[in-house]
């Protein structure tokens, strides 16, 4: 016995007839009979006695029918209590260094036009940490520049993100704004504490070059000071920088024949039950590109995949 048959047994009952109910929930005649039937059999009971082509509930029927619309009553009221619900819902996110620096904000202002009374949690960390969350239910949703290794783990792109070369306007690829990989090796090269640094390390020994790495910081921002007051050069996401690149107090340097993209990633576990406003949540990263549009390229290197911050 399913909601089904209670919905097509309510239906009879109010219109009188099969053939009522069958236009009333644009079914099939023969179905509406065979789901009455069904109920009949299941319960032992008589619900309409048949008489000269004619349907009359029976007491048994009429007892049934209180329930029944009882039941299919309280369904309604959950339907409609839930869907409010998931309007005042929580949801929990996780987010890299980068991504809590340069999207998060424009995404939960945006997030926040449906979902105004939403209680969001937002945290950033290191993508492993995220990870780690995740797989505990601790986060329903992680955004990271690079998808973690993890079994239980399943994550989807969303996102375009560059990543350039940039100094100081006082450094001397601020005048020629080009570099190319073996000048760049010569140079003392800003990296991160964390793996993330591999990601530029990688490429440069794909060419058979290695970073001259002076300095590791475990934050953007330290980052973008390191550069600014000349100590070195670094690659990084323009997203990050697009501000210091726009008061001239950091310089995009043009990277000989490259061009260096990769993908933002949305991470969820794989047993994740999807809520609507998770749903709406995701959709919301999947338009990202209209909303944080960034410069297109004709061609590109794709950055190699590591646990990025």
């Amino acid at each position: 016995m399913t909601l089904r048959h209670l919905k097509i047994f309510v239906a009879v009952a109010e219109c009188g007839s099969m053939h009522g109910a069958s236009k009333k929930l644009y079914i099939a005649q023969p179905a509406v009979s065979q789901a009455i039937a069904e109920l009949e059999k299941h319960y032992h009971i008589l619900l309409f006695e048949r008489l000269s082509k004619k349907l009359y509930i029976t007491p048994t029927g009429k007892k049934f029918l209180f329930y029944a619309q009882n039941i299919l009553s309280l369904f309604n009221e959950l339907e409609q209590q839930m869907n409010n619900t998931s309007i005042n819902a929580e949801l929990k996110i996780g987010a890299t260094i980068t991504i809590g620096t340069c999207i998060i904000s424009t995404l939960l202002n945006e997030f926040r036009k449906s979902y105004p009374n939403a209680e969001l949690k937002v945290y950033i960390h290191a993508p492993n940490e995220l990870a780690n969350a995740l797989a505990c239910n601790d986060l329903d949703i992680a955004l990271v520049e690079n998808m973690p290794s993890h079994p239980e783990l399943v994550h989807e792109p969303f996102l375009n993100d560059t990543m350039i070369l940039i100094c100081s306007p006082r450094h001397p690829f601020a005048k020629t704004r080009h570099a190319t990989l073996e000048e760049i090796s010569r140079e003392n090269y800003i990296a991160r504490e964390t793996t993330a640094r591999e990601i530029f390390v990688d490429y440069m020994q794909l060419h058979n070059y290695s970073l001259k790495c002076t300095w590791y910081c475990n934050n953007s921002e330290t980052t973008k000071q390191a550069v600014i007051n000349d100590y070195g050069i670094t690659v990084i996401s323009r997203r990050i920088v697009a501000q210091e690149l726009e008061e001239g107090t950091l310089v995009e340097v043009e990277i000989e024949n490259c061009v260096l993209t990769r993908k933002f990633q949305m991470l969820w576990h794989k047993n994740k039950f999807f809520s609507n406003i998770m749903l709406d949540f995701m959709d919301l990263c999947r338009d990202l590109d209209i909303i944080l549009p960034e410069t297109q390229h004709s061609s590109s290197d794709q950055l190699p995949e590591s646990a990025d911050k």
